[in-house]
């Protein structure tokens, strides 16, 4: 113990003075067997220098690997605690043991035997099993996912490489890109993507891509989203997943939402501020602020952060065509983006979701636009805006759970969005009647719309429309109509009526947006949904009339087509009455009613 160790190396050959420890590398410090024994037995064998070996002479046995790698120094601990383990239990079996021969070889062999042996030797472990021990207690060095591997320069993950981003920091990544790294959660520092140590052999793990199955994979490609289970045989990438059904998906089937596996990283927050937004040139910053962009070259000189870019396009005559190569990543959602509030359906979404007042235990979906189903009890739930679990009044003060089931509810958006519900209120027997029928074979005006139903004051059907519904008239009272106050119809009272019916039947609150149509309006629902989508959720009406600027009656709300948020029907669901009682409308005309409704 006092002289200083003169042992070698090994490299893990097959040399002596070494065995094969756990698979991948040897370990160092066991000797070889003796003649005619074999290391492998069940029995503990332990050998040591006999009486002709010098106490005074250095250690001849194999050194561990050098500590200069990871994995060497890996190697060196396990040998050395898998010895001193086995040492351990060696000494405390000394003195419960015996000598097979009165004086000691050269080599001399220590063996448990016996029946007073057999619970020892039940006890002992393998040198394989005490390193697979420290492995387990985590005394692998090589840096696992999200981990440091500045130090060890190795990672843990097959086809995995060790990228440095500066002095202070590395990661174990498949590939790098210098610059900025938008999923860098840190800070926005740019990466030098220096590869250290070498890649770990084997190939990386292959991730699902956006609408594979990631049940086996259990992780995602896209930046951003999280591998979350359907069913026990189907799971999907996604930014969020809310349990029930997804109302954009093909199936209503709901969705469990427990997690598998880790998330792949979104944008960090340093990227909004950070990023070149709109047109700026981007090759200097490079990266984008907005998720899904990646920033294109169109020449040394500049670039623009695209959503995709085709080399050699020339957007105009006398710009130079883009190359096209990128610079830097391309950004994803930011992990923190909230859930769409909004947007198209499934066609399944009006036949299987809720109405307002049904029991929406098993749908766990609404059709009124921003509604949730929340529980009453274990037994029934319906759709409401909001829900308090102080006992209701309307409801025989009965305390709700208000406990959710499902998404909240976008609407029924199954054309566009956003989502347009359309009526007109014609005359059958007059031009209007062959007219609403041309619209409907033309598959145009309201029928466009993502709900539409048709008034008369007498029964008419118009056919069945290319969504297979078959249009018949929602009758109203004959109501007579004079003249208004500025020469057109005084049609106030019977609008009023149709109004009345609107509200009743309760459909515009399952969309966006309310249209009042006349028959002979020309209507171009596309059109509408582009000049309305800035303003969903807002309370407002549309203004479209100010034929006399100088007049106190304009600008007013033209009756050929009135467009009203769903906010704004609820208003005047609450409140219409007020209307009819306080306001001289009895010479108005529609249109001039509701423009004053609506402000009063």
């Amino acid at each position: 113990p006092e002289q200083p160790s003169q042992c070698e190396g090994c490299s893990g050959s097959s040399s002596e003075g070494m065995r094969r420890g756990p698979p991948g590398f040897a370990s160092c410090g066991i000797p070889a067997a003796m003649p005619g024994k074999d290391v492998r037995e069940q029995d503990l064998l332990i050998r040591s220098e006999g009486d002709d070996a010098d106490p005074e002479q250095p250690s001849q046995c194999a050194a561990p690997m050098s500590p200069k790698s990871p994995k060497t120094s890996r190697q060196g601990r396990w040998t050395w605690s898998a010895v001193a383990v086995a040492g351990l239990v060696a000494v405390g079996l000394v003195a419960r043991s015996t000598w097979s021969g009165t004086s000691a070889p050269s080599a001399t062999a220590l063996r448990l035997h016996g029946p007073s042996a057999q619970p020892l030797r039940q006890n002992l472990i393998t040198l394989e099993q005490v390193a697979a021990h420290f492995e387990e207690e985590g005394e692998d060095e090589c840096a696992g996912s999200g981990a440091s591997c500045l130090k060890s320069s190795c990672c843990k993950d097959a086809g995995m490489q060790c990228y440095g981003k500066d002095d202070y920091w590395a990661q174990c990544m498949v590939s790098c890109t210098p610059g900025p790294n938008v999923q860098d959660q840190v800070n926005p520092t740019p990466w030098a993507c220096k590869a250290l140590g070498n890649r770990t052999a084997g190939e990386p793990q292959q991730c699902s891509g956006d609408g594979e199955d990631c049940s086996k994979t259990q992780c995602c490609k896209t930046g951003g989203t999280q591998c979350y289970a359907k069913t026990k045989y189907w799971a999907a990438c996604k930014p969020q997943c809310t349990p029930g059904p997804d109302m954009t998906e093909a199936s209503p089937e709901p969705w469990n939402c427990s997690a598998h596996g880790p998330r792949n990283p979104g944008a960090a927050p340093w990227v909004q501020s950070r990023c070149a937004v709109g047109g700026q040139d981007c090759s200097a910053k490079g990266c984008c602020a907005e998720p899904g962009h990646q920033c294109y070259r169109q020449t040394q000189y500049y670039a623009k952060c695209l959503p995709s870019c085709t080399a050699g396009e020339k957007p105009n005559p006398w710009e130079p065509a883009w190359e096209c190569s990128t610079v830097g990543m391309r950004t994803p959602v930011r992990d923190d983006t909230p859930a769409p509030a909004s947007g198209m359906v499934s066609p399944w979404v009006p036949n299987i979701c809720s109405k307002e007042g049904d029991n929406c235990v098993d749908s766990q979906c609404c059709q009124q636009v921003g509604a949730q189903c929340y529980m009453k009890s274990k037994y029934w739930g319906t759709c409401k805006p909001a829900c308090d679990t102080l006992p209701d009044p309307n409801d025989g003060n009965r305390s709700w759970t208000c406990e959710t089931r499902g998404p909240k509810s976008w609407g029924l958006a199954v054309k566009g969005w956003p989502s347009l519900y359309c009526f007109s209120l014609f005359m059958p027997s007059s031009y209007e009647g062959p007219l609403m029928k041309s619209i409907l074979n033309a598959n145009a005006g309201i029928f466009q719309c993502d709900g539409y139903d048709v008034y008369a004051a007498e029964d008419a059907t118009l056919g069945t429309t290319k969504d297979n519904i078959t249009v018949k008239s929602i009758l109203v009272p004959k109501i007579y109509v004079g003249v208004s106050q500025d020469g057109t119809a005084g049609n106030a009272k019977l609008f009023m009526a149709v109004w009345d019916k609107v509200i009743a039947g309760g459909r515009f609150k399952n969309y966006d947006w309310t249209l009042k149509v006349d028959p002979d309006a020309v209507l171009v629902a596309w059109r509408i949904r582009d000049h309305m989508r800035p303003h969903v959720g807002e309370k407002v009406y549309v203004v479209n009339c100010n034929k006399f600027p100088g007049s106190p009656n304009f600008p007013m709300m033209y009756g050929a087509v009135e467009i009203f948020s769903q906010s704004a029907m609820l208003q005047y669901a609450s409140s219409s009455w007020k209307c009819g009682q306080q306001l001289p409308w009895a010479s108005w005309g529609e249109d001039y009613y509701m423009t004053h409704c609506m402000d009063f």
